[in-house]
């Protein structure tokens, strides 16, 4: 009987270490670029990880509660009209893959591109400074990326290196982060950990046609820019009205250097 006992301990570490523990954080991600602060749409978007990969999950339909395809006035706390933009979400919704073997990031990202990419580095420095976050004592740390500077929140009680959308590589589970004005700006909800829902951790499908570069997405969204912005001058000039200060890529949460 003893022996028996010994027998199903073993097996039972043995399968614990085979099957790592799954675990979904819920976060806000306010949207709120060329704003100049955190006033633009507030959407619900889930982190879901174990040992290996993370998916994260944003702008979809389900976790709205339905579809949404609207334009809405964003203003400041004065009442400031700030821009009109569009709150849109989508059946599959924008989705990030990180598959820490082959280090490579795949994502259904703008435009529903689908993109292969081993080019995300991040030099975190990381800080002294901490606080709490849910039942997570965090700690900072700061790196720019494709544009912009952001700070993340970081909990080493969760030694994982993911977090929302492409942030990675910090020695600890990314709990919160934002840029520099908060115009991106992910914050914690809740925290489910373990999670027996490992069934949503998938990887996504590769399209018919193939996944695309980095760089090939890159030009693709630098070309979206400069239609959009010609198309937005045009409209502005059959109106006689001016077409308004030129601020670039700000729009974007990449910001990307047009040649």
């Amino acid at each position: 009987m003893r022996i028996l006992i010994q027998l199903i301990f073993i097996f039972f570490l043995m399968t614990s270490k085979t099957y790592p523990q799954t675990g979904i954080v819920s976060f806000g991600e306010i949207q709120s670029m060329g704003m100049g602060g955190s006033y633009g749409q507030d959407y619900n978007a889930v982190l879901v990880f174990n040992k290996n990969n993370s998916l994260f999950i944003t702008r979809k339909d389900s976790l709205e509660g339905g579809h949404l395809r609207e334009h809405k006035k964003f203003t400041d706390s004065n009442g400031k009209l700030l821009a009109i933009s569009s709150v849109v979400t989508n059946p599959k919704g924008f989705l990030y893959y990180n598959d820490l073997k082959s280090k490579t990031l795949y994502s259904r990202d703008l435009g529903f591109s689908y993109v292969e990419d081993n080019t995300i580095r991040f030099n975190w420095k990381i800080l002294a400074e901490t606080k709490t976050i849910g039942d997570y004592t965090v700690q900072k740390a700061t790196a720019s990326f494709r544009g912009r500077d952001y700070t993340a929140w970081f909990t080493t009680k969760i030694p994982l290196p993911f977090g929302p959308w492409k942030l990675s590589g910090l020695p600890g589970l990314i709990l919160e982060a934002y840029d520099t004005h908060k115009e991106i700006y992910w914050y914690f909800k809740n925290i489910e950990y373990p999670s027996k829902q490992e069934y949503l951790l998938k990887k996504i499908k590769a399209p018919n046609n193939g996944w695309i570069t980095f760089e090939e997405y890159r030009k693709e969204q630098i070309k979206s820019f400069l239609d959009s912005r010609m198309a937005g001058r045009m409209a502005a000039e059959n109106i006689g009205a001016s077409g308004g200060a030129d601020k670039g890529m700000t729009g974007y949460i990449e910001i990307f250097k047009i040649d």
